[in-house]
């Protein structure tokens, strides 16, 4: 779900997010993400959609947890493609890049939180970037499901996006 703020609380929109991560190593992971959003723009130019394609390598630094394990930070980043008609994400459609930094912290062994944010831009103009703060809270169920729910916010974009994730692990 997307919502607008500021000059834009008329505007409002639904995301479908798909992600499949990979383990490459113990500590990092590959991670494919296809998004796709339809969004009721009603301030700037009606119905507009949005689409993009990512691939992040993401490192954990598990041998650098303090607290006794309770951190857990990372760094990542990525390449993609945005078609953005809506300019949700960017100003501009084609190949962006990213850079993640953020941390998980482990309450439970089946409860966390997890804050971070990501630094992004197009790939054809480093001028055209944004940072987007993400905040959320995870809870496995068992060893195979969980669910986790979480903010996300562009520092540019007034626009809001809440997430509810369905997790799925095979391992």
């Amino acid at each position: 779900m997307a919502d607008g703020d500021k000059q834009r609380q008329q505007d409002s929109g639904d995301v479908l997010s798909i992600m499949a991560n990979s383990p490459a190593t113990q500590s990092a992971d590959w991670r494919l993400a296809l998004e796709y959003g339809n969004y009721d723009l009603d301030s700037i130019a009606g119905d507009k959609t949005s689409w993009g394609l990512t691939l992040d390598y993401i490192m954990h630094y598990d041998d650098y947890v303090f607290q006794n394990g309770m951190f857990r930070p990372y760094f990542g980043i990525g390449l993609g493609y945005f078609r953005d008609g809506a300019q949700m994400h960017l100003d501009d459609n084609g190949i962006n890049w990213s850079l993640m930094v953020g941390s998980e912290m482990l309450f439970t062994d089946d409860l966390s939180m997890y804050f971070g944010g990501s630094f992004y831009g197009m790939w054809s103009d480093f001028g055209d970037n944004d940072w987007k703060w993400d905040v959320g809270f995870t809870w496995w169920i068992n060893d195979i499901h969980g669910i986790s729910i979480d903010y996300q916010r562009p520092a540019e974009k007034d626009f809001n996006f809440i997430g509810l994730k369905y997790l799925y692990s095979w391992q």
